[in-house]
């Protein structure tokens, strides 16, 4: 893939570090555009504002390619409608921008929470297991709504514009190297945490106490997003496989890694929450009940992670040790 200039909106957020190391290892220059500068080096900082068009624009001059991360991450974190116009809005400033400054490729970080399982109150079965990108959307919260809407924005602009928009809608993201959860605890919404505190509140009671209690602004229950887990690092991986690709007009692609987040195999996970529900696919030991078949057959990509080998594992391990001597 030849060199490419490439703005990042959001590039300092907790993802954001993943994002930007692995567009650095591929040689391309890179720029974010953010409120805060990034904890990354060797990267371009230019302050902005997302929903600010003018300054957008002139951000966007002499790039090759746009990838769009500044978001409100989640639920609980403003008001319904803030949280909309934020998401929704700035996309359409991003793609706006894209055609004015003629960059001809939009990445967009959008959310499995697009398609419903997520923050759903009420309950919502799914039609069949694995889920892929042709299972309707019914998402009942701002979050998730405001990623599908920013979803077709993309294809309208595709569409009406001729720019090349790739959606990808990445799946619970765990930062479970230590390296860069360093990095990401110190940055987005994880800067109140250390990494120990990060895996400790998250990641352990996911395993833990997936029955728990889980208060918004937070993750899901696991059963309400069907335990969908993804590597920070296989996250970063689809971002430039995305933005490296040249031949996609528009598309959506689930992006997630190849287990669940649950020390329960999967079919005992669907005989409990989900009983009856058809499976297009075997689904055995702790396969995902995500499909990324399509990212792996348009994009190339192929997860590389799981938390069942990782520092946070070793970590969680001298943990309960020395919680039990």
């Amino acid at each position: 893939m030849s060199f490419m200039k490439i703005l990042i909106t959001g590039g300092s957020g907790t993802l954001g570090g993943y994002v930007l190391r692995e567009l650095l290892s591929a040689g391309h220059a890179l720029s974010c555009y953010s409120r805060t500068a990034p904890r990354v080096d060797g990267v371009r900082f230019i302050e902005g504002d997302v929903e600010n068009i003018e300054q957008l624009k002139t951000a966007c001059r002499s790039h090759d390619a746009i990838i769009h991360m500044a978001a409100i991450p989640g639920p609980g974190r403003s008001s319904p409608e803030r949280l909309i116009e934020v998401n929704v809005l700035a996309t359409i400033n991003v793609l706006e921008a894209a055609v004015h400054a003629r960059v001809g490729s939009v990445v967009l970080a959008s959310s499995g929470a697009a398609t419903g399982f997520s923050f759903q109150e009420r309950e919502l079965r799914p039609g069949y297991l694995p889920l892929d990108e042709e299972h309707p959307c019914e998402p009942q919260d701002a979050y998730g709504l405001s990623k599908l809407l920013a979803e077709q924005a993309c294809k309208g602009y595709s569409d009406g514009h001729r720019i090349q928009t790739i959606c990808l809608r990445v799946n619970h993201n765990w930062y479970l190297d230590r390296r860069g959860a360093e990095v990401a605890v110190r940055s987005g919404w994880a800067q109140a945490l250390t990494v120990e505190e990060l895996w400790m509140e998250r990641y352990r009671k996911v395993l833990e106490e997936p029955e728990g209690d889980w208060p918004t602004p937070g993750p899901p229950a696991p059963h309400k997003l069907l335990w969908a887990f993804t590597d920070a690092r296989d996250a970063a991986q689809s971002f430039r496989l995305a933005v490296e690709n040249t031949n996609i007009q528009h598309e959506v692609f689930l992006i997630n890694g190849d287990d669940t987040c649950s020390k329960a195999e999967t079919r005992s996970l669907i005989e409990k929450y989900c009983p009856g529900v058809p499976l297009r696919a075997p689904l055995q030991g702790h396969a995902s009940l995500w499909s990324h078949d399509k990212a792996t057959r348009m994009l190339g990509y192929n997860p590389q992670y799981t938390w069942r080998n990782s520092d946070f594992l070793v970590w969680l391990e001298c943990h309960q040790h020395q919680q039990t001597v």
